[in-house]
């Protein structure tokens, strides 16, 4: 770092991708020194729009960029390769969710960042979300007493799973969400699975609808645990998201279609409005200035990728009891 300024690329200009390079380019002590996209008129029109060089090819980016660190936001099977370079050249490692497809991929980013001595921290957003944070504190303090059954919903639209084309299934790309979100507000890691996948609409891209699973932990909790992407295109919602968490002495709830979240403890239902005056991208802000803190030695990664890599474990543990119909111990 140069200073307090942290100079920062963008490899991957997707939905993502586009969005953490406009953050980037507004967050304070951060200079996004430029941006790289296999898509020449991605790249134009996103280098254009920020005022940033562009690049067609990532390489020659870190080879002419004088930089601090990397955003990885390629597609999610394709994030091993820029980190692997990025590290080589001595770049931190940002990345966005999952960490890889294939827990090996995972695995070989960690051993990259370490053997190349760079920090690596992987963007899951619930950690940012205000609503998710108040339920983890509440937790932590105890104010729920002991944690007895959880639920977690991520229900998206046929439009997620058809513009991955098939490349992933949903308990890899929204799933990871909510099984870092349930081990942390849990407090415990998830030892045993079983999962059951129904495919009615998604047929033709060989990939599940719909997964159901029960998740057991390690300090006797259980959950359940649904994620989709069969709900028609043009409900109200793009994604609908629900957490329940319900202790010995308390309970707490999320329905992310509304800009609250519930709380019930000591006898007491509290409802307080957290989401209508935070800023557009507010995670994302949240998480470079999260991510600063840890390059400056302030703070531990929010995400570390070993954290990040044990939720992609748990969701391919998911997968293989859905195809072989037994559970699976982790």
């Amino acid at each position: 770092m140069t200073g307090d300024l942290l100079r920062l690329a963008v490899i991957g200009l997707g939905a993502m991708g586009a969005r953490h390079a406009q953050v980037c380019r507004q967050m304070p002590g951060v200079i996004l020194a430029g941006v790289a996209d296999i898509k020449a008129d991605v790249v134009e029109r996103v280098s254009s729009e920020l005022g940033v060089p562009g690049y067609t090819d990532y390489q020659e980016m870190l080879q002419r960029l004088p930089l601090d660190a990397v955003v990885v936001a390629t597609s999610d099977q394709f994030h091993t390769e820029p980190c692997r370079a990025a590290a080589a050249a001595g770049l931190h490692l940002f990345l966005e969710k999952p960490i890889a497809t294939t827990v090996e991929d995972g695995a070989a980013i960690i051993l990259a960042a370490q053997q190349s001595g760079v920090k690596l921290m992987v963007g899951h957003t619930l950690r940012y979300d205000p609503r998710y944070k108040a339920i983890q504190q509440s937790v932590a303090a105890g104010k729920l007493g002991e944690i007895v059954h959880a639920y977690a919903r991520r229900n998206a639209t046929t439009w997620s799973g058809r513009r991955l084309g098939g490349r992933t299934e949903t308990m890899i790309f929204q799933g990871v969400h909510d099984i870092d979100a349930l081990q942390w507000i849990v407090g415990s890691s998830i030892t045993r699975v079983y999962a059951e996948g129904v495919s009615k609409v998604l047929t033709d891209l060989g990939i599940s609808d719909a997964i159901l699973s029960t998740l057991r932990f390690a300090n006797g909790a259980i959950a359940l645990l649904e994620q989709s992407w069969a709900l028609p295109y043009g409900v109200p919602t793009l994604v609908d998201a629900q957490l329940e968490v319900v202790g010995s002495q308390g309970a707490a709830y999320i329905d992310a279609r509304a800009p609250s979240f519930a709380l019930f403890t000591d006898g007491k239902y509290t409802q307080p409005d957290i989401i209508l005056h935070l800023p557009e991208q507010y995670y994302l802000r949240d998480e470079y200035a999260a991510f600063v803190a840890y390059l400056r030695g302030e703070a531990e990664p929010v995400v570390s990728g070993e954290v990040a890599l044990d939720a992609l474990r748990v969701a391919h543990a998911v997968l293989q009891s859905m195809r072989s119909g037994k559970p699976v111990e982790l």
